[in-house]
């Protein structure tokens, strides 16, 4: 049974967000896996083309976080009208939301299209590299257009507190590049092998089928979307309001990919053994991030409907009530880490020195993740107050006046395990004095 606008305002709080939760605990979890089962394919035709697509990782990624900020910014705009009551507002908001990610993505990827060369020179591709990046990028920025709906509109069905589908969505497009991937990279039958540009037209056939899922269940199921036309001013004053709002969440979100750099420098001065091992504790623990991330999911939109309903004691109690279950599950997370690291480090490798390093990493740096997890949901808490502004600063703390110096730090002065116990200590400052500001800054009900 869904879970509707009246359960979000009304309804028991832990039930509710358990129900939002769920769904995309599964649906994140999956499009981890068919991620990592994507790059293995992938690694199948050779280091060349596997190198070529790590060097459009880091493009994508940035490409991706832009286009999360304002799928955030969509769902709090969005969840804060249905908390009002006011369906007409958050349909006119989803679709000036999606007007404006359309217009923003087809510039975006054609200044991209026609800078390639010079963009991955400058990140180092060689030039028997630089075809191959063409292969993959070329469709990519041709087709990036057709993420708008699965990720923006599944931020708008979300912020009605419908979980389930947006998750289906999820499962179902990870799952069709899946099965994409290895007919179209190594042909099938009369489907002539296309190598790395397979590998781009699988991605975009799943972004094919979560358009047209999506515009369906937006248009046809939530009536989030409207073909009338009001004033461009408008449309404008949403366009600016989605900026305001999105922007500083896309920036917050490409300091942890800047994070992870920093500390695979660090690691790198004691040789790419290390950093082996430092990647092995990484794919290890990343997966334990599943249940803060899907929390966060759906806290966005039952904080963003109570807030804008103005119950503010409500939406600050299903804060509270998930900073204490992303604590007592991570700290969980960290005794089994800590148990089981031996065992956990030699499933990637049976190199002693690689299975090390992952091995501290396993004993030091999952400590830290309840700090992290409650960082996302304070994170969460601001966008939904509409001051994303003030997730941009925590995060920008947190990288680089905290986790950054002091990963630094503890590596010139103990080694290895002093990088990841610096990092560690960063986020736990940096979680701590996230909490007192959002105690002392939250909206407080008038009296």
């Amino acid at each position: 049974m869904r879970v509707t606008s009246q359960d979000i305002l009304h309804g028991p709080i832990g039930n509710t967000l358990y129900r939002m939760t769920v769904p995309m605990v599964i649906g994140i979890f999956c499009m981890m896996a068919f991620s990592a089962v994507d790059i293995f394919f992938v690694s199948m035709m050779g280091s060349q083309e596997l190198a070529a697509i790590s060097f459009t990782l880091p493009v994508t990624m940035m490409l991706f976080n832009l286009i999360i900020g304002l799928s955030v910014a969509t769902s709090v705009m969005v969840g804060s009208a249905i908390g009002r009551g006011d369906h007409d507002q958050a349909a006119r908001l989803t679709t000036d939301s999606l007007m404006f990610t359309v217009v923003l993505t087809l510039a975006v990827s054609t200044a991209g299209f026609f800078t390639i060369d010079p963009l991955f020179r400058l990140l180092g591709a060689s030039e028997l590299t630089l075809p191959l990046i063409h292969e993959y990028m070329d469709i990519y920025y041709i087709c990036f257009g057709l993420m708008v709906i699965p990720m923006v509109g599944n931020s708008a069905i979300r912020a009605t507190g419908d979980t389930k589908w947006p998750s289906i969505l999820m499962i179902a497009g990870g799952l069709i590049n899946v099965i994409l991937d290895p007919i179209l990279i190594f042909g099938f039958g009369p489907i002539p092998a296309m190598g790395v540009a397979g590998a781009a037209w699988a991605t975009a056939g799943s972004w094919v089928i979560g358009f047209f899922a999506g515009f369906y269940l937006l248009y046809a199921r939530e009536k989030l979307i409207t073909f009338s036309m009001p004033p461009f001013d408008v449309i404008y004053r949403h366009w600016q309001k989605m900026l305001k709002t999105g922007v500083p969440i896309s920036v917050a979100n490409m300091m942890t990919p800047a994070a992870a750099a920093a500390l695979t420098a660090f690691v790198a001065q004691y040789g790419e053994i290390a950093v082996a091992g430092l990647g092995a504790g990484n794919r290890i623990e990343v997966f334990s991030l599943v249940i803060p991330f899907a929390i966060t999911a759906a806290l966005s939109p039952f904080m963003a409907q109570n807030l804008g309903a103005g119950n503010l004691e409500r939406a600050h109690e299903s804060l509270v009530l998930c900073v204490k279950f992303i604590l007592k599950f991570q700290f969980g997370v960290f005794v089994i880490f800590v148990g089981g690291a031996w065992w956990l480090a030699q499933v990637f490798s049976t190199d002693p020195e690689i299975v090390k390093v992952a091995r501290i990493y396993l004993w030091i740096m999952p400590l830290g993740l309840g700090f992290y997890g409650i960082i996302v949901v304070l994170n969460t808490a601001f966008n939904a107050q509409h001051r994303s502004e003030r997730t941009l600063i925590l995060s920008l703390i947190r990288i680089l006046l905290l986790y950054i110096p002091l990963a630094w730090l503890g590596g010139h002065l103990f080694g290895i395990p002093g990088i990841f116990a610096g990092a560690t200590i960063g986020n736990g400052i940096a979680a701590l004095g996230g909490w007192y500001y959002y105690i002392h800054t939250r909206p407080q009900p008038s009296t």
